[in-house]
Order: structure tokens, then C-alpha cells, then sequence
């Protein structure tokens, strides 16, 4: 019963914050460093939400309300604000770092229900970036095997050359077909074959297998969840460039990415 009244009074807020010019929620960014070079070459965009309650602010863990966003229809309106404050954040980044990359996270429900495809060409055009330079994310377990809804998505993505990234590579239950039947720009190994690399031989193995499988076609690989030296040295040993982990940076708000990164 308490599961249930607090769905309610999160499903409430996020209604509200929305209609209040989205307040409450937040973009963090979470660098992306080429790992040869040590150079920064982009971010992902993280949505974060925070609500008012009797003990003060809680911030709700993503875990918790992006499901709900997508149960309400909600994502939509909330999916096309981070998708407008990401690509400003990376016009701004580009001042500095032209080839800057922002990646921004698309649900299922953005291509069923809303016109995402139209938001994401909307805000390369706002903010005068390349298309190349705003790659679309979505989890594995997010594909929707093919419907006529998300094939138009991605001849849209690929007609504009917009790269379109899987995340969370190697957890759902068709990973090679998917390689083989859409095409790929970047492939995302999730962090759960990070985390014992270099002690498990099924985790070397398969970030080894995935890595060679994707420069056989032409795929760029990105690893997150790398944590330390260790990681990172195995990692670029295998020829791996890009990495996404706490050992170079962890998911920060706007401002102290700036401090960080440009400063």
C-alpha cells in the first residue's frame, strides 16, 4: 500500500514539475574520454529528478521515476526538455572542444507515442550542431525488433546521419542479431563485464570478442563503468578508445562539467 500511495505522489509531482516549466528536474553529464589521447570527446546526457517532501528535498532515484515517465506518456515532454538542454550544453562545449559529442537517451516510448525523430532534427537545427555531433542512446532490452514505428526512427537517424549508439551492450537476449540486421554506429558494454575484467576470464573474453567483432565492422566501442587504473589500462590495452567510468569522471551538473573540463 505504501509502494502504491508514494507511485501516486511521484506521478503527481512529475505532472506538476513539467506544467512548472519542468522544475525539479536536471541534466547531469557524464564525460566520455578517449583513453589513448586522455582527452575528453564527449558526455552523456543523465536525467535526474528531484521533489519537495515533508523531510525536505529527495532526490528520486531514475531507477524509480523514468519508469513511471514512460507509464504516464510523460516521457515524452520530459524526453524533449534534456533533449534541448543537452544539445545547448554541447553547443556551448563546442566553443572549446569542436568535435564535443553529447549522447542523449531515447525511450521506446518517444518512438511509439511522440515524434522524437522530429525533436531530435528540431535541436540540431536550434543549436546549429552537425548531426553526427548528437548521438542517440537506447538500451538493448529497449529495441523493438523491427515494428514499422522504429524503422522509421532509425531511417530518419540514418538519412540525417544522426549515430545512433546501443547501450548497455551484452544484457539482453539478441545482441549479435542486432549488430547484424540495423545499423550501428557505436556499441556501449555494459559495466557489469567491466567490474571483474582482469579477474574473470568470461568478462576479458567477452569485452575482447566485442571489441574485435565490432573493428571487424566498423563499429566503434565505448565501455562504462570503468572504475580503476586497472580497468582503464586493460581497456586501452585491447584497443579500446572510448570509456565512460567514475575513474574519469562521474555524472555532474552543468556547471562543475564547465569547471572541470574547461577550466
Amino acid at each position: 500500500y505504501e509502494v502504491f500511495l508514494r507511485k501516486g505522489r511521484i506521478i503527481a509531482t512529475l505532472r506538476n514539475a513539467i506544467v512548472n516549466h519542468y522544475d525539479g528536474f536536471e541534466v547531469y553529464y557524464q564525460p566520455i574520454v578517449d583513453c589513448q589521447s586522455e582527452q575528453i570527446i564527449g558526455a552523456e546526457a543523465l536525467m535526474r529528478f528531484s521533489m519537495i517532501t515533508e523531510e525536505g528535498r529527495e532526490f528520486v532515484s531514475p531507477m524509480e521515476f523514468i519508469p513511471l515517465l514512460e507509464e504516464t506518456g510523460l516521457i515524452i515532454p520530459a524526453g524533449r526538455y534534456i533533449l534541448n538542454e543537452a544539445a545547448a550544453m554541447c553547443c556551448e562545449m563546442q566553443k572549446y572542444i569542436p568535435d564535443f559529442r553529447m549522447n542523449v537517451n531515447v525511450s521506446y516510448v518517444q518512438i511509439l507515442q511522440g515524434n522524437v525523430e522530429r525533436d531530435i532534427l528540431d535541436a540540431i537545427q536550434k543549436y546549429s550542431l552537425q548531426p553526427e555531433c548528437l548521438c542517440v542512446e537506447m538500451t538493448e532490452s529497449g529495441f523493438m525488433d523491427m515494428t514499422p514505428s522504429f524503422c522509421k526512427f532509425r531511417k530518419t537517424l540514418d538519412k540525417n546521419g544522426i549515430p545512433f549508439v546501443i547501450d548497455d551492450f551484452g544484457t539482453g537476449y539478441s545482441s549479435l542479431n542486432h549488430i547484424r540486421e540495423m545499423p550501428l554506429d557505436v556499441i556501449k558494454i555494459d559495466r557489469c563485464f567491466i567490474e571483474h575484467l582482469g579477474e574473470d576470464d568470461f568478462s576479458n573474453a567477452f569485452v575482447r570478442m566485442v571489441s574485435e567483432l565490432a573493428n571487424a565492422i566498423n563499429v566503434r566501442v565505448c565501455v562504462e563503468g570503468v572504475e580503476t587504473k586497472r580497468q582503464r589500462d586493460i581497456v586501452k590495452k585491447m584497443g579500446i578508445r572510448m570509456i565512460q567510468g567514475f575513474f574519469y569522471g562521474k555524472p555532474m551538473k552543468i556547471e562543475e562539467f564547465e569547471k572541470k573540463y574547461l577550466i
